[in-house]
């Protein structure tokens, strides 16, 4: 007598590979290529450079009133050359005041 064939996925009916298949596809969805954690991580680093991006453009706009000052601005500019260069005025004069050490 010829022993019957086994099938090894007797077992296993449309519900058991229904479920496997939709958890293979919730691990897909929250850990795969384009997945949820992936997402979150993007989102975190578009709100980083959004901000970043409105820190440069407030910055921008600074330097570009900062270059129109030195462009039409006369006294702006002697500021800037005081300030930054130590240049002085034509009829200033500047005393400079040395402190003597203590003796010892």
């Amino acid at each position: 007598m010829e022993k019957p064939v086994r099938n090894s996925f007797s077992g296993i009916t449309k519900k058991h590979v229904f479920c496997i298949a939709v958890f293979l596809v919730a691990v897909f969805a929250v850990f795969g290529n384009k997945g949820l954690i992936a997402v979150y991580k993007l989102r975190n680093d578009l709100s980083g450079i959004t901000s970043y991006n409105k820190l440069l453009e407030k910055e921008n706009r600074a330097l570009e009133k900062e270059i129109e000052l030195l462009k039409t601005d006369r006294r702006y500019i002697e500021h800037v050359a005081k300030q930054e260069l130590g240049m002085i005025g034509r009829k200033e004069v500047v005393y400079r005041i040395e402190e003597k050490a203590p003796a010892k």
